[in-house]
This record gives C-alpha cells, structure tokens and sequence, in this order.
C-alpha cells in the first residue's frame, strides 16, 4: 500500500482501472457491515492504457469521470485505486539485521540484487511477516515511480484526491478470504479479460502473485477461429453457453480446453512453486476463482476435477469466491443491490472500496 495522505480519517471509494475497463465502488456502513451504494463499470478505447502504460491521460482522466457520473451515488473526492500487477515486484526477503528499526534501510539493498529496475527508480512498501533470532522475514513490493506519478496526476485532473494506491492482488483477498480463514492457506484465481492472476494469500498476508497473458479474449478468439464467427459473436456465444453446451455451429468446449488446460497447468506449477520455495507451513486449502470469466458455466467443475482427481495432490475444493464475505452476512446479502454472480467483475474494487470505506491513514 502506498499512502498519500497521512494522520486522517476519511471515507473513501475503490477504483479499479485496468487496460480494457474502470470500475467504482463505493461502499458505505451499515449496521454489522457495509452496502454498496454506488457501482459501475465502463469499457474504455484499447489505446488509452497500452500493455499497462497510461498512453493517453487525459482521455483516462475523461473515462474516470464517466464511471463516476454512471455510479451516480458517489459522495466523496477520496479514492483508492489500485497498481496493475504487471507494474509491480512482490518479494518476500529474509533480512539479517538487528533490530526492525534497520529494516527501511536495509531493504533496499536487499531488493535492489533482486528486481530489473534501478531501486531509486520504485517506490517501495513492506509489511513484516514474522522473525525470529536469526533474521526478519517481510514482505516487499515495488512499483515505478513514474507509473505511480502519471496515475495520481490522472486522478487529479479527474478531480479526486487519492489516499492511497495499492497491488490488485492485496485488495482482491481482502474481499474474498474470510476473517475466519486468516489462518489458513488461499490461492485466488483471478480471471479477468486480458490476464488470469494467481494470488497465494497465507495467515491473512500475500506472499506470492503472478499472472499469464491468457484469460477471457482468448478463449473468445479461439471460439472465433474455431467457429468462424465473428469476435462478438465468439463473445455472446461463450457467456451463453460456458463449457457445458455446444453452438449449433461448432464444438465450443473443444475450443476452449486447450486454453483453459493451460491456465490449469499453471496452478499447478504454482502450487508447486510455492510449496517448493515460500516456505509454506501448510497445505493450500482452497481455491476462489474470479473475474468476469470465472462465471462461464462448467468452469469451477472443469477446474476441480483437473486439479483433484487422478494421481495428483489434491490442492482443495475450487468455488466461485464470494465478494460479500467480508461485507454483510448471509441475509444481509440477499437484499443487496447487485447479486454476486454480478460482482465477481468487481472483486478488486471490492477490496478496494473495503480499504477506503473507513480509511485510516498511517
């Protein structure tokens, strides 16, 4: 998390902003919980942002103010907004110093051996994971400094005051794993429209995250190619009918396995990675799937069952994450405004919106 502001108290809105769309949450308190007051989501022009590089940023400042007048109950200038995973380095560093008050300056020695980028270049954040006699174990990430500066110039030319940025993956668990879960070890897979990410949150702190150029438009253009349609027809065709039916015009599953065994695969090799070199004490105890495509019919059972039958290690059961769990209750939930299987496209700014609902800066 990166803070702005400091020594305040505020209410404050999320806002996810990705290549291909914006979307605003806010949330306010009720009793035992918050209600989402005011949300939309808006598709803006591909040239905008370019490979997570804010190309053009008055016309992104534009497309925020459009997303704020169609969520129309937004009351407050404050924001949140996140930091694509793409522009970040997440590192977990086992640091041997004396005290913890060496820590802000020997991380950046420590990093600098091990990110791409020159360390005065990023702006750096860390969380203390735990230590012992030998040395201090925290939690790193670094984000360019210059794609931090154009993001908060857009929020400003778009009239907001932003509080804090922070990682995509950091807001995504704060929505879906439960307060009751904080002991327990989580993979979240994030399926968006253009990346599927992979977050291992442990004891309540994330400790790994990645993603691959393969999500949503992929299996659309497979299902394009494949059935010679066209690309909003391959689109209107895989929301429809998901993994579970054929188009009169072609085979849609064949169309979509071979990508979604890829994404699969990768789980595993997450999995692996993980359980190989984070030190992991626990097993994974479950997988939440999100983002828009993890509502296509058949995807959590096509997942589980690749994941836990045959001669395998099973990782846990796989379900459609809940961005209510942390929210309201169970009742609570049915007289919500917008009904889950929607919100599963809002998940970050979910998470984001919780943050900023009742911010207290540090």
């Amino acid at each position: 998390m990166i803070h702005l502001f400091s020594d305040k108290k505020i209410k404050a809105f999320g806002l996810d902003i990705s290549d291909v769309s914006i979307k605003a949450m806010q949330l306010d308190p009720k009793k035992d919980g918050f209600f989402p007051s005011a949300y939309a989501s808006i598709g803006i022009a591909p040239n905008i942002i370019t490979n997570h590089v804010i190309a053009k940023e008055d016309k992104l400042a534009e497309a925020i103010t459009r997303a704020i007048a169609q969520a129309r109950h937004i009351n407050t200038k404050y924001v949140v907004a996140n930091v694509p995973e793409a522009k970040s380095f997440v590192r977990i560093l086992n640091i041997n110093v004396a005290k913890e008050s060496e820590l802000d300056a020997a991380i950046p020695w420590e990093l600098e051996q091990d990110i791409p980028v020159p360390i005065d270049q990023v702006y750096l954040d860390w969380q203390l994971i735990k230590q012992d006699k030998e040395h201090f174990t925290v939690l790193v990430t670094a984000t360019p400094r210059d794609y931090v500066d154009s993001l908060v110039d857009v929020l400003k030319m778009a009239g907001l005051k932003p509080v804090a940025l922070e990682l995509e993956s950091q807001a995504t668990a704060r929505a879906l794993v439960r307060h009751t879960e904080l002991n327990e070890a989580v993979l979240i897979l994030d399926m968006s429209v253009m990346q599927t990410s992979f977050i291992i949150v442990n004891n309540g702190i994330l400790e790994y995250t990645s993603s691959i150029p393969v999500a949503g438009n992929a299996f659309t253009e497979s299902i394009a190619r494949s059935l010679g349609v066209s690309t909003a027809e391959a689109e209107k065709i895989k929301r429809d009918s998901g993994l579970l039916a054929d188009s009169k015009k072609g085979n849609i599953r064949q169309a979509m396995l071979p990508i979604l065994d890829n994404i699969v695969d990768e789980i595993k090799n997450v999995a692996r990675f993980y359980e190989e070199h984070g030190g992991m004490e626990k097993p994974i105890s479950k997988i939440y799937l999100c983002g828009g495509t993890a509502k296509l019919s058949g995807m959590v059972d096509y997942i589980s069952a690749r994941l836990n039958l045959g001669a395998g290690k099973p990782l846990g059961p796989v379900t459609v994450g809940n961005n209510f769990v942390n929210i309201c209750s169970k009742e609570q939930e049915a007289g919500l405004p917008i009904k889950n299987e929607e919100a599963l496209e809002y998940t970050t700014a979910v998470g984001l919106a919780l943050r900023g609902a009742s911010y207290e800066t540090n």
